[in-house]
């Protein structure tokens, strides 16, 4: 490999490799609760950001429920329950 010159800065040189972390010094799970109610079509999280953190956005979310008819009463088996 060639000397580089004391006049040219590596950082500026954008053909060279950067350097990637590639293990993993910690996974912390978190869970987040809604800051909009929930009866509305849309729900809203805050969940806040720092610079030394990676935030992997692989989002699992659990409802728990109860599936009704139009009007209140339970649903039987013979009932189909699918979305348009």
């Amino acid at each position: 490999m060639a000397e580089v010159p004391f006049f040219v800065y590596t950082d500026f040189d954008i053909f060279n490799r950067k350097a990637v972390q590639s293990a993993v010094l910690e996974t912390t799970e978190t869970i987040y609760k809604p800051i909009t109610s929930v009866d509305q079509t849309d729900i809203e999280f805050s969940i806040p950001g720092d610079v030394d953190t990676y935030i992997d956005l692989d989002l699992k979310l659990y409802i728990k429920g109860k599936l009704t008819k139009k009007d209140g009463t339970n649903l039987t088996a013979t009932d189909f329950t699918a979305g348009k």
